[in-house]
């Protein structure tokens, strides 16, 4: 699907954009966090301290600077004080082993760690591996030998403005890794480009404003949260911000009157609704909330059905519930559903792409199918990465031609379609595809059936090994409190609703499921805990 409208934007980099926020809204407050609230002029000095701190440590453009932080404004002084300065911010997933940020780390070289004072055996592990690694940066109380205090580190630096200089849009920017849940972490290079056009599109596509108030729980190591981040300091909007998924008080933000936007993943949302005073809250949802967006997984149906009936604020309004979709690859540069004009809002559907994106569904040569049919989604905008870090064939299988079209494309690994209005849905991912006995399984159109049963919480399924037909669906069933149910009950009630070959064969209940730090279930396990099994 073609876009006609063109961003255009004079940024060189992200630290202008920045700039220009702090430029016009010095006294706006830029970050909210455990009850203190940092102006944007005060966000704009931390960030020169953090920037000239860096360079008096001997960085300098190009070179790596790994954080492992949850989510607290040091992490946002990092992010933006490294690209100050040229340098590239490498996001790690805190809730990797030490041996597995160690080993990102080494990947990407880094010279700097900024770590927490409860990481001690990563700092370990990370000094045996990372040959390049000089400085140890500790947020914390806790002391760890031979590392700065981040405290000591930022009295080092200046508040004096440090212009961005020589710095361009296809410099690179982070070094984001990839939550692996179809293999090894790869880590996906961004430019300032790709975060510059990415803030701008985001604003476009949810039409933001400086008098936006977001509340951020997602993980701003994940390239989600830190897109929503960007966006929101981009425009002198506030970003309030927890420490993490603590779901009360994320709860009781979403009912202050500021609050305006909130972004969680559909795990999240499950777990909202899960509340046992979740009734509490029905009508007491800010009357300026004008969303409640998901992304980063498919959103259930019977899950939205569900928030209908929550969602709702001071004036009686049902909020908004919108998906949207983007990718790590592509900054999460993607679609969206109109949150502005409810009526055209599609449950199930990932929404329209954003200004200046471009989404097409092509077969395994390439080439884009017609409207309604399904296909590996194709993208090209502004957001999409440079590639991955030390795999080029890794990058050459993902970022190709799309026959007839011109310029390269990243192809996603989502299968798609696209209906007469021009909304995409997300059908599955192409590597969870299941082949019965030669006929495609989506996973998906299993799991919306099993998830509008009454007595089910969550629920996955994958592919298992079977020796005729093979394979065969395997449902991992999460029931909901006090709920009883039966393996035979599951594959009844699927008879029911599926064809025959859809219907699961293997039945598993589980008291939760394997999910990444951002909610998306860990399918490539679950694949890879099951050995054949032989029958009819």
């Amino acid at each position: 699907m073609a876009q006609t409208l063109q961003i255009k934007t004079d940024l060189k980099n992200v630290n202008e954009a920045i700039d220009k926020a702090v430029s016009q809204y010095p006294n706006n407050i830029a970050i909210r966090f455990g009850g203190e609230e940092i102006t944007y002029k005060a966000f704009s000095e931390t960030v020169m301290q953090v920037a000239s701190a860096l360079k008096k440590l001997g960085v300098k453009k190009g070179d790596k600077v790994a954080v492992v932080l949850a989510n607290v404004p040091e992490y946002i002084y990092s992010f933006y004080g490294a690209l100050r300065i040229g340098a590239v911010l490498a996001p790690m997933i805190r809730m990797l082993k030490p041996d597995e940020i160690a080993s990102n780390c080494t990947e990407a070289e880094c010279k700097v760690l900024i770590i927490s004072d409860d990481g001690k055996r990563t700092v370990k592990k990370t000094r045996k591996q990372d040959k390049q690694l000089e400085h140890v940066i500790i947020v914390g109380d806790k002391e760890i030998e031979e590392t700065i205090n981040w405290k000591d580190f930022i009295a080092t630096g200046t508040k004096d403005y440090i212009s961005p200089g020589d710095i361009g849009l296809d410099d690179w920017a982070t070094i984001n890794f990839t939550s692996g849940t179809t293999g090894k972490p790869k880590g996906t290079i961004h430019s300032h480009k790709n975060y510059v056009y990415a803030a701008i599109g985001q604003r476009l596509a949810t039409k933001g404003s400086p008098e936006d108030s977001a509340v951020l729980v997602l993980p701003m190591y994940h390239i989600f949260g830190l897109s929503v981040m960007n966006a929101s300091l981009n425009i002198g909007s506030m970003l309030n911000m927890l420490p993490g998924f603590l779901v009360q008080d994320a709860l009781k933000e979403l009912c202050h009157p500021r609050t305006s936007t909130f972004y969680a993943v559909p795990a999240m949302y499950a777990i909202i609704l899960a509340q046992e005073n979740i009734n509490e809250f029905v009508g007491k949802f800010s009357p300026n909330l004008k969303f409640v967006l998901s992304g980063a997984a498919p959103l259930p149906m019977g899950l939205i059905k569900r928030m209908e009936k929550i969602f709702i604020d001071t004036n009686g309004r049902q909020i908004p519930i919108v998906e949207g979709w983007g990718t790590t690859e592509d900054a999460v540069y993607g679609t969206v559903n109109p949150w502005d004009e409810p009526d055209k809002i599609k449950y199930g559907s990932i929404g329209k792409p954003f200004p200046d994106c471009k989404i097409l569904i092509v077969d395994d040569d390439g080439k884009p199918v017609p409207k309604g049919e399904r296909g590996e989604m194709a993208v090209q905008n502004p957001g999409v990465m440079l590639g991955y870090l030390n795999m080029p064939k890794k990058t050459k299988e993902v970022l190709k031609p799309v026959k007839g079209e011109e310029g390269i494309w990243y192809y996603t690994g989502d299968i798609g379609i696209i209906d007469d209005d021009g909304y995409y849905y997300i059908v599955d991912r192409k590597k969870d595809l299941i082949i019965v006995g030669g006929r495609n399984v989506i996973p998906r159109d299993v799991e919306e059936v099993l998830f509008k049963h009454p007595k089910i919480h969550e629920a996955t399924v994958v592919g298992a090994p079977h020796e005729k037909m093979g394979e065969t669906v395997r449902a991992i069933i999460v029931l909901k409190k006090d709920e009883e149910m039966t393996e035979q009950e599951v594959m009844d009630y699927c008879k029911e609703n599926l064809a025959d070959y859809k219907c699961p064969r293997i039945v598993e209940f589980e008291k939760m499921l394997k999910k990444t730090s951002t909610g998306k279930i860990l399918k490539k396990d679950y694949r890879a805990s099951f050995k054949e099994i032989r029958g009819d």
